[in-house]
């Protein structure tokens, strides 16, 4: 009787110490159960995303979407968490103190910079090369994923790549006589002396903070030239190419406001948009900027080229790549978690997400109908059609370069402009700073 009772005493001890040690795993834990009489306990996997889009924002919105939306697809294994700083200098930092610490997050997304890798040499970034398929390989361009490959490890995907494009105003255009576009650099010229002489100021550029649509214009200048290799790393900025570019720059600025010199962001955005100047060359964040009555006016082109096949007709100036990375792991599961969550985001559907709701321009491959094109509004459809069509691509000098030639950049610009610098001694002088 002793010995029976012993054997339910003990019974129930184990019974209730296999309850605690099944609560005591909280909410990580849940039981996946099999056919017939097999169970098995699956990890509940959970992943931290990093990122300064708010919710207050359509790219915010966008993102909280497709999160949610793969949450609930895997709410019995995965569940993706947002954590958000909207100030994105001060995440940019953060990660890559984190990343010192050795504690660098599931996922994230930061500013490509080739002059600065220090986050691919950490060691602590995830190598997505094992799990990039002929599948996923097909949403992005060979020359994205070069672009994002370091010492042989794709520890980045590629993402946001806005495109800067022509805008241009298609009434002043037709005051001027002329009937579209310009294809060529040629024409460009003599599109900008027929707008002179109609009384109308060609072009929107500026030599301040960044000198955003000024160097949006060099880099293309110079990628017209010599080819969209032109700024990689390692390539010198002394040569006859960036000096040839320098040259039709400096011409182009007898075709601006004189309040270019000098000016900045808002001074040469303005000037477009009040119908001051008939050009600028910016990203899809504009379009926000524009007036009602000035919708039907607004054109969107691909670059002008000189002709002779250093690149091809529609290629673009991009700002830079903004990929996602993640952590490297130690949990085989959790490595796979994070695959299928970016394989998500980069899908077909998601990229339609980010794009028409959230006004984002991707690397991905992407195909609008007209529908959707037209869901996009009238300047946002025409410029993703123009960005998608892009067969090549160069990211703006500004964005590549090291610090110290991003800072002197503008003073170097207006002593092009002011004579103080020969082109040649422009392209001496930056090749100098960017040492």
């Amino acid at each position: 009787m002793k010995r029976k009772w012993f054997k339910e005493k003990a019974a129930f001890v184990l019974i209730f110490i296999l309850i605690v040690a099944g609560c005591g795993s909280g909410n990580s834990k849940e039981t996946v159960t099999g056919g017939g009489n097999s169970a098995a306990s699956k990890q509940r996997i959970e992943l931290s995303m990093l990122s300064s889009w708010s919710t207050d924002t359509e790219r915010g919105r966008a993102l909280q979407a497709v999160v949610e939306k793969f949450n609930q697809e895997n709410e019995d294994n995965i569940t993706v968490k947002l954590d958000i700083n909207a100030d994105w200098p001060s995440l940019q930092q953060k990660v890559k103190t984190m990343i010192a610490a050795g504690q660098t997050p599931d996922l994230f997304n930061y500013n490509f910079n080739p002059n600065d890798l220090s986050r691919q040499e950490s060691g602590e970034l995830l190598d997505f090369n094992p799990y990039m398929d002929e599948e996923w390989k097909s949403r992005f361009t060979e020359q994205d994923l070069q672009a994002m490959t370091v010492d042989g490890q794709l520890t980045s995907i590629p993402f946001e790549k806005a495109g800067i494009l022509f805008y241009y105003n298609k009434e002043l255009f037709t005051q001027a006589g002329i009937e579209s576009f310009p294809a060529t650099w040629d024409e460009f010229f003599q599109a900008c002396e027929q707008l002179k002489a109609a009384g109308i100021t060609p072009i929107s550029l500026m030599t301040s903070d960044d000198a955003w649509h000024t160097t949006n214009l060099f880099t293309y200048l110079a990628a017209s030239i010599t080819g969209t290799s032109v700024f990689e790393p390692g390539q010198s900025l002394d040569t006859p190419e960036v000096t040839q570019a320098a040259q039709y720059l400096k011409q182009l600025f007898e075709y601006t406001t004189p309040d270019a010199l000098g000016g900045n962001y808002s001074v040469s955005s303005n000037n477009f948009l009040i119908g001051n100047t008939a050009m600028i060359i910016d990203g899809p964040w504009l379009i926000g900027s524009i007036s009602e009555e000035m919708i039907p006016s607004i054109g969107i082109a691909a670059s002008p080229t000189f002709g002779d096949g250093k690149v091809q007709p529609g290629f673009t100036v991009t700002d830079a790549h903004t990929p996602w990375s993640a952590a490297k792991q130690t949990s085989q599961e959790k490595e796979e978690a994070v695959v299928q969550f970016l394989k998500f985001m980069t899908s077909e559907e998601s990229s339609k997400t980010f794009t028409i709701d959230g006004r984002i321009l991707l690397s991905m491959r992407l195909e609008l109908n007209e529908d959707e094109v037209s869901e996009a509004g009238p300047i946002l459809g025409q410029y993703i059609k123009t960005n998608s069509e892009a067969p090549e691509s160069i990211v703006n000098i500004v964005r590549i370069l090291k610090p110290a030639a991003t800072s002197k950049l503008p003073s170097l610009l207006e002593g092009l402009i002011l004579d103080k610098f020969t082109p040649e001694e422009f392209a001496k002088e930056l090749e100098a700073a960017n040492q």
